[in-house]
Order: C-alpha cells, then structure tokens, then sequence
C-alpha cells in the first residue's frame, strides 16, 4: 500500500517529457537508482537524472522520461552517495565539507569554442575556452554533438558551469557566485580571502577551487 501510494504522489506531480525537445545537459551519464523522500514520510526508489541545463529532475516510468514538476512535495533526494534538496522550481545539491554545508544551485552549459581542422586542431572562435572541475561529471573534453556530427559539422564544444552556490553564514543563506560576494559576505576577512584566492590561484568556475574558498571562509572567525 505504501509503494503504490508513493508510486500515485510521484506519477501525480509529473509530466511526460519525452515528446519536449529542450536541450538538456544531464548531471549524470546515465539515469541512477535513487530514493525519494517526500514530505509526507512516504519514499520511492525511482531511476533519476538531474537535468543541469534546465533545472529539472527527470525519472524513468516504465521506460519514458519524466519530469518532477513539484519538488516542494519532496523532503531529500539520495543518488549514490550524492544528495538533493527542493529548491523553488528545481533542486540544490548538498555538499558536506570541514567547516560547514555548501549548496550547489546547478546550471551547465554547452559553450561553441571554434571549429575542428583538417588535422584534428581547433580553430579557437570568439569564446573563450572554459574549463570545469566536475565532482565527477563527464563531458568537460572538447566534443561535437552526435547529432550535429550526422550533419557533418564541425564546431567544437566544451562544457562550461554557471553555478551559483550558497552557505549558511549566522543563520542565513547567502549566495556566492564570485570572490566579490564572498568577501561582502567575509568583509572583516577581505584582505584573507584576497590573499588565499592569489595564493591558490582559484577560479570560481572550477568547482574543486570553489569548494575551497568557501570551507576556508567558513573557517574565519566571523
């Protein structure tokens, strides 16, 4: 009785994606099995993926995508060691580090960095190359979509990560996308993280370097 419960909450706030035709960016290579916990102490074991380019959490029912469309309905989401909390219309991930909790608000994006050559070298274009560390996830070499590949193109990509990311700082959620919010954030401790930044050459597009400076600045004395 319970499952099937479950399995009427999760089908009910859904809705068929398969005929839609976004382009999507996957956070995994391939659906995982994952348990849902909803608000209501119910729990499904359901196969998900998190669509990073559109903020969506899509699942598979009896083979066709489908997309969860009231993550407010949902307490965690557990996918592998990984997890998921609802966060407006999408979700954040929750990353667990020495001095405190950091949130993940992801959003990926394919960027054209030029066109492949005769001889496999690539013609750099008007965007700058973007590289990301992943946790994880595939796909930060250069490519070209398979089926942009059929139509015998040649541009080049490499993923890139927009990610706004967010700590708890005296009870309140703030929001760090850059060195300049962090210091806000930090104002008594400027010259620290100005310092640590340099010193550690961080690239707030590299997640690994993000994580870094926010565990150091969670670290400072407030």
């Amino acid at each position: 009785m319970k499952a099937s419960l479950t399995f009427f909450i999760l089908y009910f706030f859904s809705v068929s994606v398969s005929a839609q035709q976004f382009k999507r960016i996957f956070l995994f290579n391939d659906f995982v099995q994952a348990q849902v916990k909803f608000r209501n102490h119910s729990v499904s074991a359901v196969s998900l993926n998190y669509d990073a380019s559109n903020k969506t959490m899509l699942f598979l029912q009896t083979g066709e995508m489908m997309e969860m469309t009231n993550p407010a309905q949902v307490d965690t989401i557990i996918i592998g060691k990984r997890k998921f909390v609802p966060a407006g219309k999408g979700f954040y991930e929750v990353v667990c580090m020495k001095e405190g909790i950091a949130y993940i608000d992801w959003l990926l994006k394919d960027v054209n960095i030029g066109s492949k050559g005769a001889l496999g070298s690539v013609t750099q274009g008007s965007v700058k190359s973007l590289q990301m560390s992943d946790l994880g996830l595939n796909g930060t070499e250069m490519y070209t979509p398979y089926e942009r590949q059929k139509a015998g193109s040649t541009e080049v990509y490499r993923r890139k990560n927009d990610n706004t990311y967010y700590i708890k700082v005296k009870g309140k959620l703030e929001k760090v996308k850059s060195l300049k919010h962090l210091e806000k954030i930090f104002i008594r401790h400027k010259e620290k993280i100005r310092k640590f930044a340099k010193d550690h050459e961080i690239d707030m597009k590299d997640i690994q370097d993000v994580f870094s400076i926010l565990d150091y600045c969670m670290g400072l004395e407030q």
